[in-house]
């Protein structure tokens, strides 16, 4: 093949070739070693190849708690082909928020018979009213009514046989406080200890149920069930029971003077968020 000739190339036929910035043995991520030579071969400060490497080394945080779920999170260089196990996200509200979905619905179906007489208000038709217009010429506007609710009592056992409901009933104690309408005690052992306001925990001083004609939701196990059998009598109570495999029955906690069958209001077995979340279609 005939091979051109051209001008420029016989200016840089004698031109040496250049040395390499970095040997064989090195690479441009290699730490430096302080000589002189490496201080040349340093990148200017705040450059974007300064900040990088910056990035790199203080990117692990090695003294940071075990769980914790940082803004960035730590962990090493992540390199192409290599697994990087570090969390980037918590599912932990995601939980929360269904929690709370749940626990909505639950109060509004325990709720619906809770209307009282009627007062003056928009949220519902008066029958009566509307039946005597055609006597007392009544605007059918004013013909309108609501109804005075009682709000749902929500008490939570805190004492220390419910420790691995903790996460749990912390989750319960923040629907209810989001969720509103809603009376919040703690009670460890289920004897009322504080009652939740909006100037926060009040303490009570005397730890009996006094509730008559309510509708309580209890989150507990058998430790105080005779305060919970008792109120069944005289309210309606919901008992989402934590005690699990501790006691087979009630009859077996030397603590209780009654069984299950002088317990007049709704028992569901609930231990966690899993088991409360499959409860929302047992509730009536």
């Amino acid at each position: 093949m005939l091979k051109l000739d051209r001008d420029w190339r016989r200016t840089l036929a004698g031109v040496a070739p250049p040395d390499l910035v970095y040997s064989e043995q090195s690479s441009p991520r290699s730490e430096l070693t302080g000589n002189p030579e490496d201080e040349e071969r340093r990148p200017p400060e705040n450059s974007r190849v300064d900040l990088d490497r910056r990035y790199d080394e203080n990117t692990t945080n090695k003294n940071a708690p075990a769980g914790l779920v940082e803004d960035e999170p730590a962990g090493y260089d992540f390199k192409e082909g290599s697994p990087n196990f570090s969390q980037a996200f918590s599912l932990e509200f995601h939980r929360l928020q269904r929690v709370i979905n749940t626990f909505a619905i639950i109060v509004s179906k325990v709720a619906e018979d809770l209307a009282g007489w009627p007062i003056e208000g928009d949220d519902e038709w008066s029958i009566p009213r509307l039946m005597s217009r055609r006597i007392t010429r009544e605007p059918v506007g004013n013909c309108r009514q609501s109804r005075e609710k009682d709000s749902v009592v929500v008490i939570l056992d805190t004492s220390g046989s419910c420790l691995p409901q903790a996460r749990f009933y912390n989750r319960i104690a923040a629907a209810a406080v989001q969720v509103g309408d809603v009376e919040l005690y703690a009670a460890p052992n289920a004897g009322l200890e504080s009652r939740r306001s909006r100037h926060g925990w009040q303490p009570l001083p005397d730890k009996a149920w006094p509730f008559r004609q309510r509708t309580i939701i209890f989150f507990g196990d058998y430790d105080g069930g005779d305060a919970v059998v008792e109120a069944s009598w005289h309210n309606k109570v919901y008992w989402f029971c934590s005690e699990g495999t501790r006691y087979p029955s009630m009859a077996q906690h030397p603590w209780c003077s009654y069984t299950m069958r002088y317990f007049r209001g709704r028992y569901f077995d609930c231990n966690n968020d899993d088991d409360f979340l499959r409860l929302l279609r047992k509730v009536r």
